[in-house]
């Protein structure tokens, strides 16, 4: 892999987390992308039928500039992405004890891998980045 840390593949990563995420139901039935917030790149992306700016298929997403990740989070790579959960991903992804959760797992684990980097968290509420070698 080339420079995990350019735009192209950052802009991957939220993508096709987001595409993931937008597709994939909760137990309530609710779209795993409700109330994910995904900062990266100086901006802000997340699923808004209601405030889009952008269209990724037919996915409606809002993308709002100059927004530092630092100041939302004590502990991230402000090289990659953070990502926040206000959501039933945080129930599936940090406590881990919901049906499907294991599947949901396995898939946010293999699309960050896809892009060179595996998740890490801040708290029970939010995850970063970080490179799978290191030394990158």
């Amino acid at each position: 892999m080339s420079n995990i840390y350019s735009k192209e593949n950052l802009e991957s990563l939220v993508f096709d987390l987001i595409k993931y995420l937008y597709r994939t139901k909760d137990y309530k039935d609710e779209k795993l992308s409700n109330n994910v917030l995904i900062y990266s790149m100086d901006k802000l992306y997340y699923v808004s039928d209601e405030k889009h700016n952008f269209m990724l298929k037919n996915i409606p997403i809002c993308i709002e500039e100059n927004i530092k990740m630092e100041e939302y989070f004590e502990f991230c790579n402000t090289k990659t992405l953070a990502l926040s959960m206000d959501s039933t991903l945080c129930e599936y992804l940090y406590y881990g004890d919901f049906i499907g959760a294991e599947e949901v797992q396995k898939k946010v684990k293999e699309i960050f891998e896809k892009h060179g980097f595996y998740y890490d968290f801040g708290s029970s509420w939010y995850l970063y980045a970080e490179p799978i070698n290191k030394l990158q």
